[in-house]
């Protein structure tokens, strides 16, 4: 085959300048990024050109979605803020109660107590001075009736203990019941 039958597929050196090769390889690229974006097109909301029923475009469409979503974050965080405080509220509340009643019941346990001691005391003294049987049997009625009403006072001190913290903590209870509710509430808005 003759040498001048073929063509060759890229102009030699010396025949096409270096800014025209530069030029005609920007163009070859180009037409091929064309070609390829026209294959590789994706589906566009509502079928491309169509406007959006609602008039929004994408750019739009994101903004409202953030601003819903950054209005529901804003009233959930105030929810759980009002929950929070209300807890503290009780919390403080119950706390300077117990502390009220402590001091109360204090006072009726060192009642108590000095009952007790006086009342034992006095069954020491009556335990010396029994002489006969008679004395005796007196005396285990007298040191009964006091066991009596030395266990009846420390139990009037432990019920009121009792009620006094089951009373102290009713607003804690009543509003941590209450925070699981209201925060359901602000998830479901």
């Amino acid at each position: 085959m003759p040498a001048d039958t073929i063509a060759p597929s890229r102009p030699a050196p010396s025949q096409a300048t270096a800014p025209d090769a530069v030029a005609a390889q920007t163009a070859a690229s180009q037409a091929a990024s064309k070609a390829t974006a026209t294959e590789k097109a994706r589906p566009q909301p509502n079928g491309g050109n169509r406007p959006r029923p609602d008039g929004l475009d994408r750019s739009e469409e994101g903004a409202a979605t953030f601003v819903q979503a950054s209005d529901g974050l804003k009233r959930i965080g105030a929810a759980c803020m009002t929950v929070g405080s209300d807890n503290i509220a009780a919390l403080t509340e119950a706390g300077a109660l117990a502390g009220r009643l402590m001091t109360d019941m204090t006072k009726s346990y060192i009642d108590a107590v000095s009952y007790a001691a006086v009342t034992y005391a006095g069954l020491g003294r009556d335990c010396l001075t029994c002489r006969t049987p008679a004395d005796v049997v007196e005396f285990q009625k007298k040191a009964l009736e006091g066991f009596t009403e030395t266990y009846e006072a420390s139990s009037k001190v432990y019920s009121n203990l009792f009620e006094a913290f089951s009373t102290a903590f009713e607003p804690l209870m009543a509003r941590a019941a209450d925070g699981p509710e209201r925060m359901f509430r602000a998830f479901a808005d």
